[in-house]
């Protein structure tokens, strides 16, 4: 009996890993998305976070994070996942102020939690519980927007992205997937080039696009002034 249930459980994994939904009709579907991928893959946080190694996953967020001066400064983490960032700032960046990592998947928010520290991970959806203004300095959104959310997968990602630089007071980095570099129907991408346009029109003038990781993922990070 244990046999068949590694077998099943191995095949189950192939098949999530193979076939991976094409859109999620929510934000609160993606997250129960990453519920099941902590369940199938327990013990492999790499393959539940769908990074190919920690080694890629921490170049990823060396663009994002260099970005910025943490010196002092408040770190909102949306979408954590498995808290990850938290360790690589511990390390990296000690001297940043406070960080907060929020996801919307239980089993996300609980994992963080037993791997660094149950004080820094809640649960929590910014577009229904919205922190105030100004609330944090800086945000990061890293290897969230990969996959179509709701009905206008564009304007869903906008309206965070809005939102999450409203509660910036210094301002933003993100990650995205650009188009036509990977053959996966699942991917919702966006051309990096628009893309900062349309951040240098919305959100404001202070954007740098670092498209140099050599992958199909590219960094914005939206600054409220210029930057230093």
């Amino acid at each position: 009996m244990p046999g068949l249930l590694s077998r099943w459980l191995e095949k189950a994994q192939k098949k999530m890993a193979l076939h991976k939904p094409k859109s999620f009709p929510t934000h609160h579907h993606y997250a129960a998305f990453f519920d099941a991928r902590d369940i199938l893959f327990k013990g492999d946080d790499m393959a539940i976070l769908e990074y190919p190694d920690q080694k890629t996953q921490e170049e990823i967020f060396h663009h994002v994070v260099s970005k910025f001066d943490l010196q002092g400064n408040s770190i909102l983490d949306v979408g954590c996942g498995l808290g990850y960032l938290k360790g690589y700032l511990d390390r990296h960046y000690p001297d940043y102020a406070s960080y907060l990592g929020i996801d919307l998947s239980d089993h996300m928010v609980a994992g963080a939690q037993e791997r660094f520290g149950k004080g820094c991970f809640i649960k929590r959806d910014i577009l229904v519980d919205p922190f105030f203004e100004n609330q944090f300095d800086i945000s990061f959104l890293i290897s969230v927007l990969g996959y179509p959310v709701g009905p206008d997968p564009e304007a869903y990602m906008k309206g965070l992205l809005k939102e999450l630089f409203r509660i910036s007071g210094c301002g933003i980095g993100f990650t995205h997937l650009a188009p036509h570099r990977r053959e996966e129907p699942s991917d919702f991408t966006y051309d990096p080039q628009a893309l900062k346009e349309w951040c240098c029109q919305v959100l404001s003038p202070h954007v740098v696009l670092d498209d140099t990781l050599g992958q199909v993922t590219y960094v914005i990070a939206v600054y409220k002034g210029i930057p230093t």
